[in-house]
């Protein structure tokens, strides 16, 4: 089997990255608000601190929150550029190569969104009845960007993503049977039927869910074009950063079977004296997950001509057949430091002990069929 590169992919911004992915929980979770309130609103529900016309101007106000933080999303996800969506593929659905269908919804969603804005702005000028009819393709939007969610975003089987994506579907869920137990206006039929539809719709969702993003293999599955894919295949998420300079890079996180020690060094070597440039081999394994839903994978090296053994320890969650870096660890004899940087292939590292601090940069190669490692290491006094 071929080797596999650590690569980043792409030139965007590590913060475009995660801002692209916070704001687009950040737009479920106020859709979501919208659609509750909007609810709440149609059936004139009111007390004495709330009363109805609060109800209009909160709902109103989220949506406009709303459709700012979905825009700041498009943006992000546009100007990141890790994956190929330009921005006729945020507003012109299934068009892009990367997840068509499941991005595409996402598009379909912010399309009907702006439809809606458009129209309320316009509300005196094309009536009240033409202003309702686009006005109910809010409520379309929230399962759209729900599955859109699910489908395209990369941290579906993250527990706090899970959480907020379950309390969502709960909070809508509960308000509309709350709208059809006490609307006036609904009639058996109706009512009848939305429950129907509503129960498939949660079904059907929950058993996509099960099977598709939570099951490893998912970019493959999810329709990501051929070309897109073998681009991806050796880095396909983001670092998360916790208090460490990183850039994107995943590593592979399949379980090795190969031995956890590296190859034999003459012991009679010392450590090479900055600066120094050697070849290096090693192995590399996978543990876990843990408790908290988290792996650590492990590489053990050995440079030419030292008996100083490097380890490099990260930990995250696993995502699409890589890890998310959430921390990091490593040691060079007696030194000890953190990963700083991960930009193509290339991993950079800084550690300190007994005879002052290394700055050290990996170019590696990894086997994922023997688990082993090559490449060139380098150390040089930190700037």
């Amino acid at each position: 089997m071929a080797p596999l590169m650590l690569a980043a992919v792409g030139h965007g911004s590590t913060a475009l990255w995660y801002l692209t992915r916070a704001t687009g929980l950040v737009s479920l979770i106020l859709l979501s608000a919208t659609v509750v309130l909007g609810i709440v609103s149609s059936v004139g529900w009111a007390t004495e601190r709330w009363p109805r016309f609060l109800s209009q101007a909160v709902h109103r106000n989220l949506s406009l929150l709303c459709l700012a933080v979905i825009i700041i999303h498009v943006v992000t996800t546009v100007g990141d550029g890790y994956v190929p969506i330009g921005l006729a593929d945020a507003i012109i659905p299934f068009l892009t190569p990367y997840r068509p269908l499941w991005v595409g919804l996402g598009a379909l969603a912010f399309d009907l969104l702006l439809a809606v804005a458009i129209t309320s702005a316009l509300r005196h000028r094309i009536g009240a009845r033409a202003w309702r009819g686009v006005h109910w393709l809010a409520y379309l939007c929230w399962p759209i960007a729900l599955l859109h969610g699910f489908g395209a975003g990369s941290d579906s089987r993250l527990p706090v993503v899970l959480f907020i994506n379950v309390a969502c579907v709960v909070a809508v869920v509960a308000a509309v049977g709350w709208r059809l137990a006490v609307g006036p206006d609904v009639s058996p039929r109706w009512r009848f039927g939305a429950v129907v539809a509503g129960a498939l719709f949660l079904a059907g969702t929950i058993l996509f869910v099960a099977l598709g993003p939570l099951r490893p293999g998912w970019s493959h599955r999810a329709g990501t074009s051929a070309a897109v894919l073998e681009e991806l295949s050796a880095a396909q998420q983001p670092v998360a950063a916790t208090g460490q300079s990183a850039t994107r890079q995943t590593v592979p996180s399949t379980t090795s079977t190969a031995p956890s020690t590296a190859a034999p060094v003459d012991s009679t070597q010392k450590d090479p004296a900055v600066p120094f440039s050697r070849a290096a081999t090693g192995t590399y394994r996978t543990s876990g997950p843990d408790g908290a839903g988290n792996v650590v994978v492990h590489f053990h090296m050995a440079l030419q001509g030292s008996a100083v053994p490097l380890e490099v320890t990260l930990t995250g969650a696993p995502v699409n057949g890589g890890v998310a870096m959430s921390a990091s660890q490593v040691s060079y004899g007696g030194r000890q430091g953190v990963v700083t940087s991960l930009v193509g292939s290339t991993i950079a590292a800084t550690v300190g002990g007994p005879g002052g601090s290394i700055g050290l940069t990996m170019q590696l190669t990894l086997d994922r069929a023997t688990g082993t490692i090559t490449g060139t290491v380098s150390g040089a006094s930190p700037r």
